[in-house]
């Protein structure tokens, strides 16, 4: 190649990385007010059911409890993997995350409807006494981000180990393992958890406009759109952070070290603010809640 050949193919890559990006960070800052929009709306009732089900969706994704996991999501997924990752192999990989998603919103759907709204109600972070359940597990999810990106950083290999047995299943690996769709399914399962004190509340009240408009089939119809959003919300990103990955693997493949290293630091940010949001549940309050 010519040296114009180089310049241009260097160029070439820096847009086919930062493009993918660039419209993940659109996504998420119009997700975000989005959310706002949602919780401070006065009336959302007047809403047909289909479109409040895809803005609770929204909202819910993107909620101050949860969106703050997104940074750590990235990170682990620029790990996770091998470096010639191809389309589909990513859209797999994007497919087990929104497994992971999708099912937790079906547990607590059905935990809903077992034993009552007032229940996701009751989960918010936001009230007067911050439920102490939601406190713990976002410290626990804060405390597991830590350890991932220590070991990120480290370069510890986990074995198979009866005590490593959780931490081998979702540690990074490279190669043709099946074992990225595995971790990736469980990290989209605990993003839907910690976001779980702002989901509660936000599934509580579509549920409840759903009994009011037409009955436990309209409720039924409203948790599948809600919950089809919510995974194709995660699948898209997992599409354009794979697509930026590819680009970054071809044009800064030397620096892969690097990279894992920065993506092990971004790990310990989140989940140090996890733990932090967990002890001060008001300052968490404060800083992300309209």
């Amino acid at each position: 190649m010519t040296a114009d050949q180089n310049a241009a193919s260097r160029r070439w890559a820096t847009v086919c990385f930062a493009a993918p990006l660039g419209v993940l960070a659109a996504a998420i800052a119009v997700g975000y007010l989005g959310f706002r929009t949602f919780v401070t709306a006065p009336a959302l009732d007047s809403l047909a059911l289909p479109i409040l089900a895809i803005a609770a969706g929204v909202a819910s994704f993107f909620s101050p409890c949860a969106f703050p996991l997104l940074p750590g999501y990235l990170s682990f997924y620029y790990t996770t993997g091998s470096e010639g990752e191809s389309r589909p192999r990513a859209l797999g990989l994007g497919s087990a995350a929104a497994a992971g998603v999708a099912t937790f919103s079906l547990l607590l759907g059905l935990v809903i409807a077992a034993l009552g709204v007032g229940l996701a109600q009751a989960l918010a972070v936001s009230g007067p006494a911050p439920n102490a359940f939601v406190r713990v597990f976002r410290g626990l999810v804060g405390l597991a981000l830590l350890v991932l990106g220590v070991a990120q950083i480290a370069g510890w290999s986990f074995k198979p180990r009866a005590a490593d047995a959780l931490a081998h299943l979702t540690r990074p690996r490279r190669g043709t393992s099946t074992r990225p769709a595995a971790a990736l399914y469980l990290y989209g399962l605990g993003y839907s958890a910690a976001g779980m004190g702002c989901t509660g509340p936000i599934l509580a009240g579509l549920t409840l406009s759903a009994l009011a408009a037409g009955g436990f089939g309209s409720a039924l119809s409203a948790f599948a759109i809600f919950t089809l959003t919510m995974a194709s919300l995660m699948l898209m990103i997992s599409v354009l952070v794979g697509a930026s990955k590819q680009a970054l693997v071809v044009r800064l493949k030397a620096a892969t070290p690097k990279i894992k290293r920065a993506a092990g630091a971004v790990l310990i940010a989140v989940g140090a603010f996890h733990l932090y949001a967990a002890a001060d549940i008001g300052a968490f309050v404060r800083l992300l809640f309209p």
